[in-house]
């Protein structure tokens, strides 16, 4: 992650609030480092008809035997809240209480006059029969959820959904925190799936179900097509196989494990299109259903000359006074509010100015941010609020998408001119929002002549001809792949041809008011939805991989620990048949194993935000461990010697000392004269590791063996496996709070 430096912060008047009408919203974030948000509405808690009460009863009838510990009084409501799309109020039950020492809360949110429950988060006091090994295993998760999906109506239709498409959702956990199982449901429709709508259902490894989430709801009024019509599969496959083009593109494929970005050469077929109707035989596009077959569209620059930057070195004042200016409204439509402006650096070394703001309006506020880059004083991230007070005649001088494509390329070399050369013109993305009336474009980078896939610059452009949405994705890569040793395109189309297979499913059309569901073959390429290949090696960039819970290394006395740290990804194997579990551990891997075990994003640890730190003169920000060995440093678990020798053999007295000072107990055990070890072989025992040794030992996370604790032994990669998951345990027992 970059680092986030508040570096100034301008506060130009007494921050936002005004009791239940704070706002809570914030619009879509930059692309570089953070993910879209929904933007709420609060809602007078005068307008509201809904009481703390009825809440609380229906929670009470959804949950009967789960939350007996709360009385009423541990409960809070707040104020109901809108979406810009949806009207329908929402009402938040919150509690957060203390029980036996452990904090628990929960989160439950409802919709409607109905109040049917529309999501839940909720921590239970009491977790650890969801540490490995899990209680439950994911079948019998499973059953818990399907269970749990019979509290809402039409459950019966609901089928469960396997990921086709294909993407790693992987994210490093610490083994401390819960196994955790999820479920995604989609209602059907005359044995369909309908595809916008779904229910994910969270469940702990403890049989605990700690979260819902219930996506848009099926509405009574909706039609759908009949079976009876529709064109045979094959004949699908058909259509799509005899007009089947596929595109060379860079696609930057983005590890939001370890927040790197890699660069690849890729064939794909043109993405103008997303199924075939299943009656009709047209194609689906973003717009809706075309008779025109798709294909590739030549590449044509937004500027052939690159532009000169609206400002350089903006500074922090400059940044606030370009944001009143650029988000003015009229004093008697709404108040603008500056409440905060900070200098942060995002994920690709761009220093930018994030203004957060709000507006209020009559009894309601809502607020969000604008991101500012410092170097080229230029506008990056944007989108606008003030369509929601402000009303206009939309249909009175409605700008056709030609005039919204104009007037998109006039805004960017205005606000953000230093970009434009690089990104191309393109209408396979274009949209129109049916809801908030606007034009929506996404332009692609285009490098070496090659079309970009994860670098676009989203713009949105009202029927009045404003701008609504501006978010520049730019990422600062210097190696691009040589497209000099690739596989013809006539191979590629091939390989997509074999691979070809069609899903059928209901799809609503995104522009269309009619509540219509029209049946749609969606394309799967080696089963996985939006399919690319490798265009360098000729294999498959995605895959639905089996489960990751299949034995691959053998011991017989550690091979559970082994393989699930395999599966965790805390420990990397490259041939797990044929590993030797007894092998002796290094330094080096052995701190790498338990970082990864501790940490999220362990490998992105920064010590100092303003300088670059090495504790070890071997270890430089060059060295492979670097980051891992300064995370472990600034964790308290090493400390800065002379040397941090990676490729000697780890001791059982050593790792007594690390895992000590994980636990943050490293205080007690510098006392080493007031314990007594009764080890046969204690005389081995240096005197600086004996107080390590004697916790460690006590509390089981490394025994001795008939009474040797065999302190200057070397551990073993099956040891390290078995004493790590205690470590685990240990941690969550203990709520130790270290970690990065």
């Amino acid at each position: 992650m970059g680092n986030f430096k508040k570096l100034g912060i301008i506060l130009t008047s007494t921050a936002f609030s005004l009791g239940v009408l704070s706002p809570v919203a914030h619009a879509s974030a930059s692309l570089n480092n953070e993910p879209a948000g929904k933007i709420e509405i609060q809602v007078a808690s005068k307008e509201t008809k809904v009481t703390k009460e009825e809440l609380i009863k229906k929670l009470r009838t959804l949950f009967p035997n789960e939350f007996n510990f709360l009385t009423d009084k541990d409960f809070q409501i707040e104020s109901g809240h809108y979406y810009p799309e949806d009207k329908t109020i929402r009402y938040e039950l919150n509690f957060d209480k203390v029980v036996d020492g452990k904090n628990i809360y929960g989160n439950f949110s409802f919709r409607g006059d109905s109040l049917e429950l529309e999501s839940f988060h909720y921590r239970p006091a009491d977790k650890t029969g969801a540490l490995f090994p899990a209680k439950y295993s994911k079948d019998e998760a499973q059953k818990i959820a399907q269970d749990f999906l019979k509290k809402f109506t039409n459950a019966s239709n609901y089928q469960l959904q396997e990921d086709n498409f294909g993407y790693d959702y992987y994210m490093s956990i610490p083994l401390s925190e819960p196994t955790t199982y999820s479920f995604e449901y989609q209602p059907t429709q005359n044995g369909v799936p309908i595809s916008d709508q779904s229910i994910v259902i969270s469940v702990l490894g403890n049989g605990v179900v700690d979260s819902m989430y219930r996506g848009l709801y099926p509405t009574g009024k909706a039609t759908f097509d009949g079976l009876e019509q529709k064109k045979s599969e094959t004949d699908i496959q058909k259509q799509i196989r005899d007009h089947l083009a596929v595109e060379l593109r860079y696609f930057i494929d983005y590890n939001y494990a370890t927040d790197e970005r890699e660069v690849k050469l890729v064939y794909m077929p043109v993405s103008s299109f997303y199924g075939v109707h299943a009656l009709t035989g047209q194609w689906q596009t973003l717009n809706g259903f075309s008779t025109q077959a798709p294909k590739a569209q030549a590449i044509e620059k937004l500027t052939t000359q690159p532009l000169t930057p609206r400002k350089g070195n903006l500074t922090l004042e400059e940044a606030e006074a370009l944001a009143k200016s650029f988000l003015k409204v009229d004093s008697d439509k709404a108040k603008l509010t500056i409440d905060m402006v900070n200098e942060r650096e995002n994920g690709i070394g761009e220093t930018i100015y994030t203004v957060d703001y709000s507006y209020t309006y009559g009894n309601i506020g809502t607020g969000s941010s604008l991101d500012i880059n410092k170097t080229t004083g230029e506008i990056i991230q944007f989108y606008d609020l003030r369509n929601e007070f402000i009303k206009t005649n939309e249909f009175a001088a409605a700008i056709t998408k030609e005039a919204a494509l104009t007037k998109a390329i006039d805004y960017l070399k205005e606000w953000a001119p230093s970009y434009v050369h690089q990104y191309a013109k393109t209408m396979e993305s274009y949209s129109f929002d049916e809801y908030s009336k606007y034009h929506q474009f996404i332009f692609p980078r285009v490098v070496n002549g090659i079309t970009v896939t994860g670098d676009e610059i989203n713009i949105g452009i009202g029927t009045d001809g404003s701008l609504r949405i501006l978010t520049i994705n730019h990422q600062n890569i210097q190696d691009w792949p040589s497209a000099s040793k690739l596989i013809t395109p006539e191979v590629a189309k091939e390989t997509f041809s074999e691979a070809l297979k069609t899903k059928l499913h209901y799809v609503k059309q995104a522009n269309e008011d009619k509540q219509h569901y029209d049946l749609v073959y969606g394309p799967t390429y080696d089963g996985v939805l939006f399919n690319q290949l490798d265009a360098t090696t000729g294999k498959w960039l995605k895959s639905i991989k089996p489960e990751s819970n299949t034995p691959l290394i053998s011991h017989p006395t550690a091979a559970d620990e082994l393989n699930y740290l395999l599966h965790q990804k805390v420990l990397e194997v490259k041939d797990p048949a044929n590993f030797n579990a007894d092998k002796v551990v290094t330094k080096g891997e052995a701190i790498k194993i338990i970082i990864k075990s501790m940490t999220y994003n362990y490998y992105n640890y920064d010590m100092s935000q303003e300088e670059e730190k090495q504790s070890f003169p071997n270890i430089d920000s060059k060295h492979p461990l670097y980051s891992i060995v300064e995370q472990a440093v600034g964790m308290g678990i090493l400390e800065p010697t002379d040397n941090f020798k990676v490729e000697d053999a780890l001791t059982r007295q050593e790792l007594a000392e690390w895992f000590i000072r994980a636990l943050q107990l490293e205080e007690a055990a510098q006392y080493n004269d007031i314990y007594k070890l009764d080890f046969k072989d204690a005389s081995t025992i240096q005197p600086p590791y004996a107080g390590y040794v004697a916790l460690v030992n006590a509390m089981g996370l490394l025994e001795a063996q008939e009474n040797n604790f065999n302190a200057t032994g070397k551990v073993t990669y099956a040891e390290l496996a078995v004493s790590t998951i205690r470590l685990a345990h240990k941690i969550y027992e203990k709520e130790v709070n270290r970690f990065y």
